[in-house]
């Protein structure tokens, strides 16, 4: 309190109005120093303190003019404290709702502070707050959007990672908060207050607003952007536990990386590949005809070796006779058509086309018994592409040893093929690199390779790329 006023106070005989000005005193002091928004009980203590000054001045009789004098001054001088802080009193309806449970008569002014705060004027750019508005609620909705995709994309396989989750947690809160400070009474009540502690002029609120909502929508923008590296790298985690035999992990990783983005193809392809693997063929062809959609040279290879496999489980049921040739002619089809649009720099693909070409040209020509002129010309395009692998495997043996599914399968089939061409030297070097380097791509590459060469042969086949070999 003020030396001044305390010497004033000073020379008031009465104890009563004395103590009830000072108290009065003490409240606005507290009311000046305030560096949060007022509750509703600190507006209360202060009125019903003003009050009770009120009602001393009207029981206490005050003889002598000069303390009847000093004691109005004192409280002309706190009343106009009180109507400079009128703004910070009404702010929020709370000095209204105080008025509701006290009830006060109208003649105590202080009850009714409303006229007393300053009113904004008005600023000639709050003309184009009504853009700002609509810009601020066009980004909220394009934020909305871009946090659904982004939302389905993390929750698609699996529900959401703690990173994930704090991700959508993090851009639904800040849309909530700056939709409710742009189309809600009490959000926009709420912006103000928090813009004022800032020092930031009421014509710029909406601007500010703007730039919440402008900041929120790149930083949705900035997640949604990043869904095709989250897929790349879930692909290349599903590729490693492809290769490592851990199919099961494999085509999490890929759904994984489906849902962050859907036009990436090779994810389609390699879980097509597992699914083949684990003979679950109608998922396979599902995801190989994604890939064929979007004009993927795997998928075509793969859904070439899908229609092998029918036709060796069609042979299987006729107890041992050669199964569908229009089977076969479909995949020869398909495998032609991959070996025109591969790329030159894609190796290993085109090795594999190479070999499932010479397969089913090789099945084909096991089924010409009518002609044998037709059965020899079959059988030497099959060893021809066989050869064409096995040169193209070569070119590309690396120095880290890493091997792939479907690897050196060449060397099996060649070998079988010298053999019904009693060319049993070469087919016998042929079948030691069989068991070499030959790696099969499914359970089915392995049965073929077991009724070629017998299961002395499929003792000695690496099948980590078949089966699970390790789940850590």
């Amino acid at each position: 309190m003020d030396s001044e006023y305390t010497q004033l106070l000073q020379k008031i005989v009465d104890p009563t109005i004395q103590q009830t000005l000072q108290a009065y005193a003490e409240e606005i002091v507290r009311l000046e120093k305030a560096t949060s928004i007022l509750s509703k009980p600190q507006i209360l203590r202060l009125l019903l303190v003003r009050d009770g000054v009120e009602r001393s001045l009207q029981e206490v009789e005050i003889t002598s003019t000069e303390e009847r004098a000093i004691a109005l001054a004192v409280l002309s001088d706190l009343d106009s404290c009180l109507k400079k802080q009128a703004r910070d009193i009404v702010m929020d309806d709370k000095l209204a709702d105080c008025r509701q449970s006290r009830r006060p008569p109208e003649t105590h002014w202080w009850w009714w502070l409303e006229s007393y705060a300053p009113k904004y004027s008005g600023h000639k750019l709050d003309r184009l707050d009504w853009l700002w508005n609509v810009l601020s609620a066009s980004c909220l909705v394009v934020s909305a959007s871009l946090l659904t995709i982004t939302a389905q994309a993390f929750s698609a396989v699996g529900g959401l990672d703690l990173l994930q989750a704090l991700s959508t947690i993090s851009q639904a809160t800040g849309i909530v908060l700056v939709a409710s400070g742009t189309l809600t009474d009490k959000g926009q009540k709420l912006v103000k207050r928090t813009l004022e502690k800032l020092n930031i002029p009421p014509y710029f609120h909406s601007e500010a607003t703007l730039g919440a909502a402008a900041l929120l929508l790149l930083a949705s923008y900035g997640v949604y952007n990043s869904l095709p590296q989250l897929s790349q790298y879930y692909y290349q985690k599903g590729v490693k536990a492809q290769m490592r035999g851990n199919l099961y992990v494999a085509i999490e990783y890929f759904k994984e990386s489906i849902a962050f983005d859907r036009n990436y193809t090779d994810p389609h392809t390699h879980l097509a590949e597992v699914y083949q693997n684990l003979e679950r063929f109608e998922e396979a062809q599902a995801e190989y005809q994604d890939g064929l959609l979007k004009g993927d040279i795997a998928a075509l290879n793969g859904m070439g070796t899908l229609i092998l496999a029918a036709a060796a489980e069609e042979e299987e049921e006729a107890s041992g006779e050669l199964g569908s040739l229009s089977g076969l002619l479909d995949a020869e089809v398909l495998f032609r058509i991959g070996l025109n649009q591969v790329e030159s720099d894609n190796r290993q693909l085109k090795a594999a086309l190479h070999t499932n070409l010479g397969i089913a040209l090789m099945k084909q020509g096991k089924a010409a018994r009518d002609s044998d002129i037709a059965q020899k010309k079959l059988l030497d395009e099959a060893g021809e592409h066989f050869q064409a692998a096995i040169q193209i495997e070569q070119s590309m043996a690396n120095n880290n040893n890493e091997t792939y599914a479907g690897q050196g399968l060449a060397y099996c089939y060649i070998a079988d093929f010298y053999e019904q061409t009693e060319n049993f030297k070469q087919a016998a070097e042929n079948w030691r690199h069989c068991e070499e380097s030959a790696y099969p791509a499914s359970l089915e590459q392995y049965e073929d390779i077991l009724r070629l060469g017998g299961n002395a042969i499929g003792l000695h086949l690496d099948t980590k790329h078949i089966l699970e070999a390790d789940l850590n």
